[in-house]
């Protein structure tokens, strides 16, 4: 996987949506009002929050990470809040 863009965050509620949104926004060159998906139409952010129990800095109960498409963009979430975003030109055809 070629990663465009990463970050982590430091709480994890909103801070993981809000980073999700301006991380997928960045690599796609346009302001996170502009996308064409809402976020929580496209995951449950609750089960991946659920998933790994630990928070972030600390360490998880599940190693892993869980990855979905959001906007055209493949998205992982790491077990420690870790984001990871591959823009579209980058994202393998199904």
């Amino acid at each position: 996987m070629n990663q465009a863009r990463s970050g982590s965050s430091e709480t994890v509620d909103e801070d993981l949506d809000w980073q999700i949104v301006t991380t997928v926004a960045d690599a796609k060159g346009v302001d996170p009002l502009e996308l064409g998906e809402r976020l929580h139409d496209v995951v449950d952010l609750d089960a991946v929050k659920n998933l790994f129990v630990g928070m972030p800095g600390e360490q998880s109960l599940v190693e892993g990470h869980v990855s979905f498409t959001f906007d055209g963009c493949e998205v992982v979430v790491d077990d420690q809040w870790n984001v990871d975003v591959v823009p579209p030109s980058n994202v393998a055809a199904d």
